[in-house]
């Protein structure tokens, strides 16, 4: 989350991180932005699922986006 340059939620394109913290105040999740405010990401219980950020469970827990640009 730190390392990763911001985006706003409007801005957001394939590929991009999004963050939640599920428990406690740090980050604790993560996923892969797909397209149309859904995302890709590993759950305990259900393996990897596509979810949507408007979510009754992820939209409180959204923290924020990121990208991660190559270096060199």
């Amino acid at each position: 989350y730190d390392s990763s340059m911001k985006v706003e939620a409007g801005e957001l394109q394939e590929g991009d991180l999004v963050f939640f913290h599920t428990s406690g105040r740090e980050i604790s999740h993560v996923g892969i932005y797909i397209a149309n405010n859904k995302f890709a990401h590993a759950s305990v219980s259900n393996g990897v699922m596509i979810s949507d950020l408007n979510d009754g469970f992820w939209k409180p827990r959204y923290k924020g986006a990121g990208r991660v640009l190559s270096k060199g």
